[in-house]
């Protein structure tokens, strides 16, 4: 894993690099410069033209360092200082130096641009107010125009470590130095970077994992799968029970099932209301079925003798027979569990109940069902925050869904980067509950299990795009990528 530290502790980490290595600032400023521009150019090869907008600080020094280098390159890059104060960092002082031509503007001066993209180095990580005046006119100048937008490190305007903002650049795209900033993984700040891109410009990496940060981003290498042996048989991989599915709602209870089967659950014993019966045998052949006395809807729950890891509620409904009769069975189990969906919202009715639940239960909420459970938050920093507290309070895993999934416990939140918009769509949830409790079922600890579930369910989704793009995709398209997301992590070949 990647810890992601904080605008401070980069200024730290980049003060140690400087020291142990015993270079300058203005050569480690060109270092980054560098990796900048190679990422740049691997995103957009065939660009001609650009506008590199630069502040008075060290992101414009970058800014100024990155016009030159692609001058070198062949392409045309216009840069513009926006002097919004007298004096100029050292390092930016001495990239302005080195550049035969650059336009200074002031407020008032004309800022008509004519190029194929712009270049946004105006202000860094380190940004501590909100952006106002005529540079806030500018930014709404720039985001009003036709032409793609680079950021350099983070769009300007935007804060490293918080929420609050004023005017802020729209980046399509963010070249980020070393580490993403942990506002770009929350909905209120992270729709302004476009997609980022991370570039390794060799900072000190002993120095930042000393530093105190609760915050990571998985990595391939930390995906785990449950190894099978050559003489294994299907009592090895686990024996999961699922109780979902309802009236109207058992395409959910379905395809979760074939969730856990494709994830590679030995056993899966499904326990469905009694007119969900035919659908459930037909649909998931590998599945046992069990039925309940209710037609329509689960209401008497039992736990099945030698379950390893249970999952509730996809499709499960919230009729008053089903409450009354999920509250029963969560104050006697004491298996591995998974709640979704319904059962999430039946606890949110039971709040107290929270604190019954086995130790390590996972939650997989999306955010309305966050805010049902555990109240409501302004943005996804105090979402974080308070996902934080109740994990350790309950002694939860708490799988909280988004753009960027968390996965929060005890000690650590972890944030993925696989997926894409395209999973925004009925049924995706289903499918990530289904993978976690089959690995959670195969013997995997809770947290590893949602660590390597929501990392392969966002591969499945990647891979999927690529077959039917993402206005297109549906959770059966899931379910038909999961195969190779999982082989892929297996073999180490993640594209």
């Amino acid at each position: 894993m990647k810890k992601i530290i904080s605008a401070a502790q980069t200024r730290a980490t980049d003060s140690f690099t400087i020291t142990k290595e015993g270079i300058s600032s203005i050569d480690l400023m060109e270092r980054a410069s560098k990796r900048f521009v190679e990422r740049f150019l691997e995103l957009y090869p065939a660009v001609s033209s650009v506008c590199v907008f630069a502040g008075i600080g060290n992101n414009g020094g970058d800014g100024l360092a990155i016009a030159r280098l692609l001058q070198r390159n062949g392409v045309d890059a216009q840069a513009y200082l926006l002097k919004y104060a007298d004096s100029l960092s050292a390092d930016c002082k001495s990239n302005f130096d080195r550049l035969d031509n650059c336009v200074v503007l002031k407020e008032g001066d004309h800022t008509g641009v004519n190029c194929e993209l712009i270049i946004d180095a105006i202000f860094g990580s380190g940004l501590n107010r909100p952006v106002e005046g005529w540079l806030a006119d500018l930014f709404d100048d720039i985001n009003r125009s036709d032409v793609p937008v680079v950021s350099v490190d983070v769009p300007s305007g935007l804060f490293a470590d918080s929420s609050g903002h004023g005017a802020v650049i729209q980046a399509d795209d963010t070249i980020t130095f070393q580490r993403p900033k942990r506002s770009f993984f929350v909905p209120e700040t992270g729709r302004f970077t476009g997609n980022w891109h991370c570039v390794d410009i060799g900072l000190n990496e002993g120095f930042i994992e000393g530093q105190k940060s609760d915050f990571y981003l998985i990595e391939p290498s930390d995906v785990g799968l449950p190894k099978r042996e050559k003489f294994s048989h299907k009592g090895n991989f686990g024996k999961v029970q699922l109780l979902a599915g309802s009236y109207g709602k058992m395409g959910a209870a379905i395809i979760c099932a074939k969730a856990i089967m494709r994830s590679g659950a030995g056993l899966l014993t499904v326990h469905v209301p009694r007119e969900g019966y035919t659908a459930m045998q037909v649909s998931v052949p590998e599945a046992m079925v069990t039925v309940d006395e209710g037609a329509e809807f689960i209401s008497n729950p039992v736990v099945q003798s030698g379950a390893s890891a249970i999952c509730i509620g996809p499709g499960l409904g919230v009729h008053e027979s089903t409450i009354q009769g999920l509250l029963q069975f969560l104050r006697s189990v004491e298996k591995p569990l998974v709640l979704d969906a319904d059962a999430l919202n039946i606890l949110a009715q039971n709040p107290l109940l929270l604190k019954e639940l086995p130790s390590k239960t996972v939650l997989t909420p999306h955010v309305g069902e966050f805010h049902r459970l555990f109240g409501e938050c302004k943005d996804g920093f105090e979402r974080l925050e308070r996902a934080q507290q109740a994990a350790k309070k309950y002694d939860l895993v708490i799988v909280l869904k988004g753009a960027h999934t968390a996965v929060v416990d005890s000690e650590r939140v972890v944030f993925n980067n696989t997926g894409n918009a395209g999973m925004a769509t009925g049924g995706s949830g289903d499918v990530l509950a289904g993978i976690i409790t089959a690995l959670l079922g195969q013997g995997m600890a809770a947290s590893e299990a949602a660590l390597s579930g929501v990392y392969l369910h966002g591969l499945a989704g990647d891979y999927a795009t690529k077959k039917v793009g993402e206005v297109s995709l549906m959770a059966s398209d899931l379910l038909e990528s999961l195969p190779y997301s999982i082989d892929n992590v297996r073999k180490k070949k993640i594209i």
